[in-house]
């Protein structure tokens, strides 16, 4: 255990080891009733698709961040990047060389990516399931929204639909082909949903 705290406050590893103890707070706080846990509900914008997407988006499709909460993946990738920091630095870094533990933070970085993404897999049908039954609580096709993704197209985007109980939900949506695509901002109105694609159907309100 002395060991671990030693490696824990070295200088390459401290912030890993800070925003492991922020984790820690948050969680507890949220086990205490001190934090709303709707914040779990916080989405990235993950209108992703080849290139246009680029790196990030690639990134936010590897670790599951359209179906699980983006809280529960960044705890897991923190927890994963500190003990791989202690763990690789107190067996291949005995003089404490900063340049090699940097090095070596970038495999970690790669390898805590893919462990996060086994380990959200297979709770993404979970996830999925609980989103949707919380949002169609209320009915939402006939609502009026506004485009929140880059871009929406027949193929991916995101819209934000204002609902009477409860915080705006953030939708997955489509337009129907031969549509031309929107921009963030664009208002929409919802006509359907799809249960194959588990999408919701827009079209650009008149």
């Amino acid at each position: 255990m002395k060991q671990i705290w030693e490696q824990a406050i070295l200088f390459y590893n401290l912030p890993l080891t800070v925003l492991l103890v922020l984790v820690f707070c948050f969680w507890l706080f949220s086990l205490l009733g001190a934090i709303d846990l709707d914040f779990l509900d916080f989405d990235f914008d993950t209108d992703t698709d080849g290139a246009d997407g680029g790196a990030f988006g690639f990134l936010l499709r590897c670790v599951n961040a359209q179906d699980v909460p983006v809280m529960i993946i960044l705890s897991l990738l923190t927890l994963f990047m500190w003990a791989i920091a202690v763990a690789s630095n107190s067996a291949f870094n005995p003089d404490h060389n900063g340049w090699l533990a940097v090095a070596m933070l970038l495999g970690n970085f790669f390898t805590s990516v893919c462990l996060v993404k086994a380990v959200t897999q297979p709770l993404r049908p979970l996830m999925r399931a609980l989103k949707n039954d919380k949002e169609h609580q209320e009915p939402l096709v006939g609502m009026s929204g506004v485009v929140k993704s880059r871009v929406l197209d027949h193929n991916f985007g995101q819209v934000e639909v204002a609902r009477d109980k409860g915080a705006p939900a953030l939708l997955n949506a489509v337009l129907p082909e031969g549509r031309d695509a929107l921009v963030r901002g664009d208002q929409i109105l919802v006509i359907d949903f799809d249960k194959e694609r588990d999408k919701f159907l827009v079209h650009p309100e008149a």
